[in-house]
């Protein structure tokens, strides 16, 4: 796969099996990648930083407080650039690092600092490979979406045998392929298309400083806003409240209640080809907002609510040419709940999850979700990071709209 000057950070520890990573630095550069190498202080002590700089052809960053080029911190610029973070060799260290959000050194800052997929190769003894703690913290990562190249077995360099030596540069290169893959194979093919998303809660107010909402963190809704920006959309995002940052370069219309975002998607619907309902809009609104806080007292406090307008459910009557994907976010009864919402709302797609199920749902990084479209099919999806969960469904969409 050519990587043709796509920003790959490699992360550089002090591992043993360092001198593959300058093998590595070679073969991505001869792919075409823009290599930029970060080495912790210990990976110096083995190689020179020269060495990676002469084969990447870029200056290593080592030192967290160096000055730069550009007024951004390095590990910023870096990080706003990076399609992919790779740290090989991976020690226990950095694992452990990454594992509890410590970020005291270049490498680590980098690493709590990217928006990217990241690739860790691990390389360490087999006991500490094994080490509960160390087994724990590779889980954790795995939780939140980090992809692995798990080491392979042989003589390692302490002189014991068994599982812990770095795999070879041909399976890193590999698993490199298959991340970044589809991101490349289908990077323009929303190229002009007009995309709707939303994202986010929204808040019914019940007097002047309580309201009602529900957990989502938009992390779902900005992935996608996200992947189809990447894929050449003309990307429109209509949020609630959200806890991340929404995604640089695209037009984004904030809104508080479900009224509100009811308002500007249909304002932008007409103009709209993809709409994507991330959002996890509130079902009933209080029937009266008090104009002031409700103070306490020994009565009980009786509120009565109303129903908000079902804003999916509203496209769907009203579409024309658009391709309308809903999300599904249920406790029991996944697959029936969501082909009757699939029917009720008039959609395309489907994307249906368990928000009980671990890795899934509010406010963590991965999702595990089933697609499932008018014509029966149903795909159920490993879990996988929100921004891979993001590509798979524009991937659905745009094979759906080809084949229409």
């Amino acid at each position: 796969m050519e990587l043709s000057n796509q920003t790959i950070i490699l992360g550089v520890t002090g591992g043993i099996a360092i001198h593959k990573s300058l093998d590595l630095a070679s073969q991505l550069v001869k792919r075409g990648a823009d290599v930029h190498t970060v080495m912790t202080a210990n990976a110096t002590r083995l190689v020179q930083p020269l060495q990676f700089q002469v084969i990447s052809r870029n200056p290593v960053l080592v030192d967290l407080f160096a000055a730069g080029t550009d007024w951004k911190p390095p590990h910023i610029e870096l990080a706003d650039r990076g399609v992919l973070l790779m740290i090989v060799p991976a020690t226990a260290n950095i694992i452990g690092k990454m594992a509890n959000g410590i970020a005291d050194d270049a490498l680590s800052t980098v690493a709590v600092s990217v928006h990217c997929p990241i690739l860790l190769a691990p390389a360490m003894n087999g006991h500490m490979y094994h080490n509960p703690i160390v087994r724990r913290n590779m889980e954790t990562l795995k939780s939140h979406g980090v992809h692995f190249v798990e080491p392979a077995s042989g003589d390692l360099a302490c002189g014991y045998e068994g599982v812990g030596r770095l795999n070879t540069v041909d399976v890193i290169l590999q698993r490199t392929t298959e991340i970044l893959g589809a991101r490349f194979q289908k990077n323009a093919d929303l190229q002009g298309i007009r995309v709707l998303v939303t994202a986010g809660a929204t808040r019914e107010y019940i007097d002047a400083v309580r309201f009602i909402t529900n957990p989502s963190s938009g992390k779902m809704g900005c992935a996608i806003a996200e992947a189809a920006r990447d894929r050449g959309a003309n990307v429109l995002l209509i949020c609630g409240h959200t806890t991340v940052p929404t995604p640089e370069g695209i037009e984004t219309r904030r809104v508080g209640t479900t009224l509100e975002m009811h308002e500007e998607v249909l304002r932008a619907f007409e103009a709209t080809d993809i709409v994507v309902m991330a959002a996890a809009p509130a079902d009933y609104r209080p029937t009266q907002r008090a104009p002031h806080k409700i103070k306490k007292t020994d009565a009980p406090l009786t509120l009565r609510f109303e129903r908000n307008p079902d804003i999916a459910q509203t496209l769907g009557t009203r579409k024309t040419h658009q391709f309308l994907v809903c999300f599904a976010a249920e406790t029991e009864n996944l697959l029936g709940n969501a082909k009757e919402k699939l029917v009720r709302k008039n959609c395309e797609l489907i994307v249906a999850n368990d928000v009980l199920a671990e890795g899934a749902g509010f406010e963590v990084d991965t999702n595990v979700v089933t697609l499932l479209d008018r014509g029966g099919t149903s795909e159920q999806l490993p879990r996988l990071s929100k921004r891979e969960v993001a590509d798979a469904i524009l991937t659905r969409v745009v094979a759906m709209r080809n084949t229409e």
